[in-house]
C-alpha cells in the first residue's frame, strides 16, 4: 500500500511539475527592459547642398532593443529623426545600419529570462527550454558547431525574416531614405518577389536595401569573409554577389566587414560597409579601399549576447570607439 501511495505521490508531483512548465513555456511577458535612446553626436564631413548625403549609424544594441518590433524601430527612428531635424535627411539620403542589426531578431517575443541572458549560451539554452519541440526538431537538422545557435535561428527564421523587412522597410519608408539595413543571420535566404525568404540550406549573414518607398532593391548581399565567432553559427556564402544597384546617390555597393576588402565593382559610385573593421585584420589578399570612392563606414561597437565573441563570455562594448551618427556630404549629381 506503502508504495503505491508513494508511486501515486511521484506521479502527482510528475503531472504538476510538467503542468508548471508547459506554463512557463507558454509566458511570453517579457516585462520592461531599458534601452538607450538618447540623442548621438553627428560628425559631418563636406559643406551641406543640394545633392546626396551618406550617413551612418554607430550605436550600441542591447537585448531591451530586440524586446519587440516596436522598440527596435524606435531606436533607430529616434537616431534619424534626429539627423532630420539636422537637416540632414532628405530623398538622396543612403543611411547605413550596424550589421547584425537583424540577427538578435530571434529573441522578439521571448521570455525576460532571455533578453536578460548575459552570454549567448545562456540564451541559446532559455531559448531551448521555452520553445523545447521546435527546438529539437531543428537540433536534429544541423550539425553546426555551434548547434545551439544554429537551432534557434532556424526555429526562429522565418519570424525574424518577416519582421527584419518589415522593421527596416517602414523606417525606409517613414523618413524617405534609401537604408542599407545592417545585416541578418538566416538560413538559405533568398530575395523572392521582393520578399525575404529562408529555406533548409546553410545559414548566411545578408544585407537588404530598401528604397524611399520601403521596398527592397534587386539583389541581396552575402558576407563572404565570416570571422571565427561567426564561423560557429554561420557559413562564409559562395554566392556571387549582385550588381551595384542604382539609388538617389548613385550607384550602390554594399560590402559586410572584411569583404570590403576583397575588391570593389567599378561600376560603384557609393560603397556601404556594415561592420566596417580595418585592413590589417583581413588577412591576406585584402586590396585597399579607392580613396575616391565615396563611402560610409560603420563599425559594430556592440551586439546584445556576445554574438561576435566568445558564446560563454558576456557582450564586451567597444568604448573606444564612439556612438555618433557620421554624415558625408557629396557633389551634386549632373
Amino acid at each position: 500500500m506503502r508504495r503505491l501511495l508513494r508511486l501515486a505521490l511521484i506521479a502527482l508531483l510528475s503531472i504538476a511539475a510538467l503542468v508548471l512548465y508547459l506554463q512557463w513555456t507558454r509566458d511570453r511577458d517579457s516585462g520592461p527592459l531599458l534601452s538607450d535612446l538618447r540623442l548621438l553626436p553627428i560628425i559631418s564631413e563636406g559643406e551641406p547642398n543640394a545633392g546626396p548625403n551618406l550617413l551612418g549609424v554607430e550605436t550600441h544594441l542591447m537585448p531591451a532593443d530586440y524586446q519587440s518590433r516596436e522598440r527596435l524601430h524606435l531606436k533607430f527612428a529616434t537616431y534619424l529623426e534626429q539627423a532630420r531635424q539636422a537637416g540632414m535627411l532628405g530623398p538622396q539620403t543612403v543611411v547605413v545600419l550596424p550589421e547584425h542589426v537583424g540577427t538578435g531578431l530571434f529573441a522578439l517575443g521571448e521570455k525576460a529570462e532571455v533578453q536578460q541572458a548575459r552570454t549567448l549560451r545562456d540564451a541559446m539554452q532559455l531559448m531551448a527550454m521555452s520553445n523545447p519541440f521546435h527546438y529539437l526538431g531543428a537540433l536534429l537538422a544541423n550539425e553546426g558547431d555551434d548547434r545551439r545557435t544554429d537551432a534557434v535561428l532556424r526555429m526562429k527564421a522565418s519570424q525574424m525574416a518577416e519582421a527584419y523587412q518589415s522593421i527596416f522597410g517602414q523606417l525606409a519608408a517613414e523618413f524617405g531614405v534609401t537604408l542599407v539595413a545592417g545585416s541578418v543571420v538566416l538560413p538559405e535566404p533568398r530575395l523572392e518577389n521582393r520578399r525575404l525568404s529562408v529555406g533548409d540550406g546553410p545559414l548566411r549573414q545578408v544585407s537588404l536595401v530598401f528604397d524611399p518607398s520601403g521596398q527592397p532593391l534587386d539583389g541581396l548581399w552575402h558576407k563572404r569573409s565570416v570571422s571565427r565567432y561567426e564561423r560557429r553559427y554561420s557559413d562564409a556564402s559562395d554566392q556571387a554577389q549582385p550588381a551595384p544597384v542604382d539609388t538617389p546617390a548613385g550607384r550602390l555597393q554594399v560590402a559586410l566587414g572584411c569583404d570590403a576588402y576583397a575588391g570593389v565593382d567599378e561600376r560603384t559610385e557609393v560603397l556601404a560597409i556594415p561592420g566596417a573593421v580595418v585592413i590589417e585584420t583581413c588577412g591576406h589578399g585584402a586590396h585597399p579601399l579607392p580613396q575616391e570612392l565615396p563611402q560610409v563606414a560603420v563599425a559594430t561597437l556592440g551586439l546584445p549576447w556576445n554574438l561576435l565573441g566568445s558564446p560563454r563570455r558576456a557582450a564586451a562594448h567597444n568604448h573606444q570607439m564612439p556612438v555618433r551618427l557620421t554624415n558625408r556630404w557629396l557633389p551634386e549629381r549632373s
